[in-house]
């Protein structure tokens, strides 16, 4: 559904779940050495790694391809017409004039909704677990059971920030409205595919980290014996409070 809002003030959201994305999936921590990750050594490659950093990196890249060129394209239907004519045709792949659809959704605001607190829970479990924090299933040296913070609430909470920052991109960017689905770019065969690999990608995040939940609660309740049992009691709660 359309909002009555001047597609400019689209911009700053875009730019915002641009942020939330660069957050997200940039490791605040260096990788982790091999030792360090030998308690998970026997886990199943997707799940210890997710995907390998170039992947990663990528996947960000579109991703952040995406969202420039989907405010490129609103920027362009501000400037003189001279000029848009120059630039719409270089941003679509159906006639100049269906740069027009791209406009403000209710479905794009809740996207960017969940990419916003997404990105806050992320920073805030950056925060709390400090030099602990890795993308990679591990143990660091002299490691530490962290159950303040977001970790009182819920157990996995830079899971759950992922997952809303990763449904929320595709709301954002897939959505009736969005550059990807005004463009004309998904009628093509090779960017059809491009997108199509991209969605599958990002889709493809939550369910791995739904799948190392188990793992990592496993392998610290078996480190940490009665001080993980004692956190699970007073945070019963995995990704979801009150639900999961």
């Amino acid at each position: 559904m359309s909002v009555s809002v001047p597609t400019l003030f689209k911009v700053p959201l875009l730019l915002l779940t641009a942020y939330a994305n660069f957050i997200t999936f940039t490791p605040p921590n260096p990788r982790t050495a091999p030792d360090e990750q030998t308690k998970y050594s026997s886990v199943k490659y997707i799940v210890r790694q997710v995907r390998p950093p170039w992947v990663r990196a990528l996947e960000k890249t579109i991703t952040q391809s995406f969202i420039l060129f989907e405010i490129a394209t609103i920027l362009a239907t501000h400037l003189p017409s001279p000029v848009a004519d120059r630039v719409l045709p270089m941003l679509a792949w159906r006639p100049a004039t269906s740069a027009l659809g791209v406009r403000m959704t209710s479905v794009f605001l809740l996207g960017t909704l969940l990419c916003t607190l997404g990105g806050i829970v992320r920073i805030l479990c950056y925060r709390a677990l400090g030099r602990h924090f890795t993308f990679e299933l591990s143990l660091r040296r002299d490691h530490k059971l962290v159950t303040d913070g977001p970790y009182a609430v819920v157990r996995h909470p830079s899971y759950t920030a992922l997952i809303m920052v990763t449904v929320g991109t595709l709301l954002c960017l897939t959505s009736s409205g969005s550059w990807l689905a005004e463009s004309g770019i998904m009628n093509t065969l090779i960017g059809g595919l491009l997108v199509v690999a991209w969605a599958a990608e990002v889709a493809w995040i939550p369910i791995v980290m739904v799948l190392r939940v188990d793992t990592e609660d496993e392998i610290l309740r078996t480190e940490f014996k009665d001080e993980w049992l004692a956190w699970s009691r007073r945070t019963p709660y995995k990704l979801i409070p009150g639900l999961i």
